[in-house]
């Protein structure tokens, strides 16, 4: 039987070094104590805005100093309880920080407005009396970009004051999905009777065996039916919180809201949309090649992801993934992998699945730390693109910090796929130059699926997301009910009359998906993957220039705003033409599959 391990079992090399960031909770300690006594001091610094050009400066660099303080606090205690999500005392830890979080946000909440109230002339004369504040200027531009949506000081106050309130869903969801949520067990291939673990579900679902696939859904599914109303009562208090702050700041919706801070057309979200859905019959062409390579005359969700040539399966161990990783990353440049190498060797990543451990993957850090890397290892190819992609994450960072001061280390959530999407497509390219047959087809199976999952339905979790906060600013309540019918009636658009769903385990997906807590997180997958599509296009084809203008990109984090640095690289998001071409990749990528296919036969 496949028993998840503890924690204390797994060696630690293969375990991230977090003591790097604080050697031990007395050290954490210490700085969380200091950073709650300089909250205080931050208010001394009230008015400077208005006295003069020093004035502001100190009173920038003092909420800069306290803030990069508390990133470190925040980092680690989310870290540290993603570890085991049972450890009440890390649970504790990680919600002190969150509430020192809020805490910083309302010790800084009257800087904004007092900013903003600072007229250009006197900004201009404060700019040329204090050279080292045009250091800033591109922080100060952004803060007063907003002027039509920050309130007075004392409002401002109160709403930092509801952070914690607004964010309790996001820590409902997280217990119950990955502390509360209990999985049934599943007969496997061989016949054993094996645990069903989130980490280990992605694997059954791809089964050759369509009875441990269909088993391992409904069992999946029917765990989270068991909470779906607590699910829906959650996922509507989220939206609501989205829109109460979206009037509050008055904005015109919560989309131009949650796009406001990167400064994102809100045309490239609905770009977005509408191409997507205007080559819907190319996502069908799709559905209707895997029922058909499958042979099956009811074609259900639970075959969506079965791989279509399992004779071309392969894996690598996580050893074996990280050196392939590597070679595939060479067009990078040799600094670029000598760093990679310097992370894997240096313990950025935890690799393996443990009891009680956080699901998925993602890259943490923050700025003055390494950037460390969450895994759930569980040998399948795709783990090995999760680690490249989490890599490319990690990269980001790495360069970002390195060549940027704090206040501009960090970088957009928009371009922050790109980064990460890039490295998959070099592995992907670095794979498929196999002369093996049947790897080969595998890989291009792989390939539309990680386009499939990455670009057609992240849009259509957009699409979903978009009309819930839709019906939210109507004033409507989410319930099971109407999230289930809505959810369905998305599916089967996207999907096309070839695949056959379950009307009810079919339509709750939307009960599991962290990120609609994220606030229009998810539209990004897919503009990224374009994005990223076209600079590997331009890297692989071109030549220094191409990847200097690349790393350039990964170099400059929030210095420029995310459309105008994507542009720096050389393609134009705001435009529908890197999605259109997309798909035109995956047509191609299709026709590969049916001319091999025609070849053999």
């Amino acid at each position: 039987m496949v028993k998840s391990k503890q924690r204390s079992e797994i060696s630690s090399e293969l375990t991230w070094n977090i003591e790097k960031i604080y050697s031990d909770i007395e050290a954490w300690e210490s700085d969380f104590a200091q950073v709650k006594s300089e909250l205080q001091d931050l208010g001394t610094h009230r008015g400077a805005a208005e006295k003069s050009a020093s004035d502001l400066l100190k009173a920038i660099e003092a909420i800069l100093c306290t803030s990069e303080k508390l990133g470190r606090i925040c980092v680690f205690a989310s870290m540290r309880s993603d570890e085991d999500t049972r450890v009440g005392e890390n649970l504790e830890r990680d919600g002190r920080a969150g509430s020192l979080a809020v805490s910083y946000s309302e010790a800084v909440s009257w800087f904004d407005p007092e900013l903003l109230a600072i007229d250009d002339e006197t900004l201009d004369k404060y700019f040329k009396d204090e050279p080292k504040l045009s250091h800033y200027k591109h922080f100060i531009d952004d803060i007063r970009r907003s002027r039509d949506h920050t309130l007075d000081p004392q409002r401002e106050q109160l709403l930092a004051m509801s952070g914690d309130m607004a964010g309790g869903s996001n820590n409902v969801f997280n217990a119950l999905d990955n502390a509360d949520l209990k999985l049934d067990e599943i007969v496997d291939e061989d016949g054993n009777t094996v645990p069903l673990t989130k980490a280990f579900y992605s694997k059954y679902l791809r089964s050759q065996n369509r009875e441990v696939r269909k088993s391992a859904f409904e069992k999946f599914m029917d765990a989270y039916s068991g909470n779906i109303n607590t699910f829906a009562a959650n996922i509507d208090s989220k939206v609501k919180a989205h829109c109460f702050y979206s009037r509050a700041r008055n904005h015109e919706s919560t989309l131009d809201a949650a796009l406001h801070n990167t400064a994102i057309p809100a045309d490239v979200f609905h770009s977005l949309i509408d191409t997507v859905n205007k080559n819907l019959p190319i996502i069908h062409r799709y559905a209707n090649l895997k029922k058909k390579i499958l042979n099956l005359d009811d074609f259900a969700e639970h075959d969506l992801y079965v791989p279509l040539f399992p004779k071309g399966e392969f894996k690598f161990s996580y050893e074996e993934a990280c050196e392939v990783m590597c070679e595939s990353l060479a067009p990078l440049g040799q600094e670029y992998v000598d760093i990679v190498r310097t992370g894997l060797d240096g313990r950025w990543i935890d690799v393996h699945e443990n009891e009680g451990k956080r699901g998925g993957a993602y890259s943490s850090g923050t700025y003055g730390t390494d950037p460390y890397i969450l895994l759930n290892w569980s040998e399948m190819l795709r783990d090995s693109f999760t680690l490249a992609h989490e890599m490319g994450h990690s990269m980001h960072s790495y360069l970002a910090a390195k060549n940027q001061p704090y206040v501009y280390s960090n970088y957009p959530i928009f371009t922050a796929e790109v980064a990460s999407t890039f490295n998959e497509a070099l592995l992907m390219e670095h794979l498929l130059k196999t002369d093996d047959r049947h790897k080969k087809l595998y890989l291009l199976d792989v390939y539309l699926d990680q386009i499939n999952s990455t670009v057609f339905r992240q849009t259509m979790f957009a699409e979903f997301e978009y009309e819930i906060h839709r019906r939210g600013e109507q004033g409507l309540t989410l319930t099971a009910e109407s999230l289930d019918e809505l959810y369905l009636e998305i599916l089967r658009k996207y999907w096309g009359p070839d695949v056959e769903f379950d009307k009810v385990r079919s339509s709750r997906t939307w009960c599991r998906i962290p990120h609609f807590y994220y606030n229009y997180y998810v539209y990004q997958y897919s503009t990224a993957f374009a994005g990223a599509a076209a600079l590997v296009e331009k890297v692989l084809s071109g030549g220094e220039k191409e990847r200097e203008q690349y790393l350039g990109f990964m170099r400059s984090g929030a210095s420029v705003y995310p459309v105008e640095t994507m542009k720096t690289a050389g393609v134009d998001m705001a435009s529908a033409e890197p999605v259109e071409a997309v798909f035109s990749l995956f047509e191609k990528l299709m026709d590969q599959v049916e001319q091999l296919l025609e070849n053999n036969s």
